[in-house]
């Protein structure tokens, strides 16, 4: 007979086995990014997931050749991480990607004003990118980033 029990991190049932070690839940914790560049917080995401069963089967900066165009590419790993703002901030999301999985997005969302017209607008920012393969696992992966990164 097969025991099943419940994970209260995920709310999932998954079998228990005897002698089998499962993946621990990942902290719940947030992560700390003032004054850390992209790089040093994509090191901090990875290092919290890893081992876990959130844990993507990549976690990359948006921009993966470091060009220095970061208005076509995203953010280069030596940028400062952005600082909590009024009008800018961080969004999670979550989309179907070109192949076969998800792409949870981080992007950060800034506010800019020309200088000829008072217009505003808004531009987006490619921060980090992870790729998973189940609908399922990229929700759980978007809401732990959000948490981590206090976006939420």
């Amino acid at each position: 007979m097969q025991q099943v029990s419940l994970n209260l991190a995920t709310a999932s049932a998954v079998p228990a086995a005897t002698g089998v070690a499962m993946s621990p839940a990942p902290a719940r914790e947030r992560l700390d990014t003032a004054g850390k560049t992209v790089g040093d917080v994509l090191k901090a995401l990875c290092k919290a997931l890893y081992g876990t069963e959130l844990e993507p089967e990549w976690l990359a900066s948006a921009n993966t050749l470091d060009d220095a165009d970061e208005e076509t590419s995203g953010a280069r790993l030596a940028r400062l991480w952005p600082d909590d703002s009024v009008w800018n901030r961080l969004a999670v999301s979550v989309d179907i990607g070109r192949s076969e999985g998800w792409i949870v997005n981080v992007d950060w969302i800034s506010r800019t004003e020309t200088a000829h017209s008072h217009r505003r607008g808004y531009a987006v920012m490619p921060m980090l990118r992870a790729k998973v393969f189940t609908s399922d696992h990229a929700w759980d992966l978007a809401r732990f980033i959000a948490h981590a990164l206090d976006v939420a």
